[in-house]
């Protein structure tokens, strides 16, 4: 199921909806073809409301599943588990989603280098290094000493060099 037919499908239960509520005016206006046109309009309603529902709701699903809209719940979902890997069987697990866009979305997000492979036996783990924490520190290149970021340093005390922020 692709979107166009959804939103065809959408288009004609909109219409039959309209034309449901002009024949139910249209019953209420001559009373003498009153039972016809009421039948018609509740047959028009419920079939037109149905199928527009149906559409919208197959309509956002495929919105869902787009392999970039993957990408940033795969992300989402790598961060709130806290281990910064994953596996394309778990992100399908997880998303209810096809492998086929899951792997999609694996793709852009190797593109645009958020996600990197690894090989580990005989599965393939996808690493997420932008989630990992890290570690900020005072050091000072001459003597080595570190002295903590919250410390408002900017030359170190035993050498007198001057200190660099190092991401650890």
């Amino acid at each position: 199921m692709n979107k166009t037919i959804a939103l065809i499908i959408l288009a004609v239960g909109a219409l039959m909806l309209g034309g449901g509520f002009l024949f139910l005016c249209a019953s209420a206006a001559d009373p003498q073809k009153a039972g016809f046109r009421f039948i018609l309009s509740l047959l028009l309603i419920v079939i037109g409301g149905a199928g527009a529902a149906w559409a919208g709701l197959t309509w956002r699903r495929l919105g869902d599943i787009e392999p970039k809209r993957l990408a940033d719940r795969i992300v989402e979902m790598v961060r709130l588990q806290g281990k910064f890997e994953t596996t394309e069987a778990e992100a399908v697990a997880g998303l209810s989603a096809p492998a086929a866009n899951v792997q999609a979305a694996f793709d852009l997000l190797e593109a645009r280098r958020e996600a990197v492979p690894e090989q580990r036996d005989d599965r393939r783990v996808y690493v997420f290094p932008n989630l990992k924490e890290s570690k900020v520190e005072r050091r000072c290149p001459y003597c080595g000493a570190q002295f903590p970021v919250k410390q408002a340093l900017s030359q170190c005390p035993n050498c007198g060099g001057n200190l660099e922020l190092k991401r650890t």
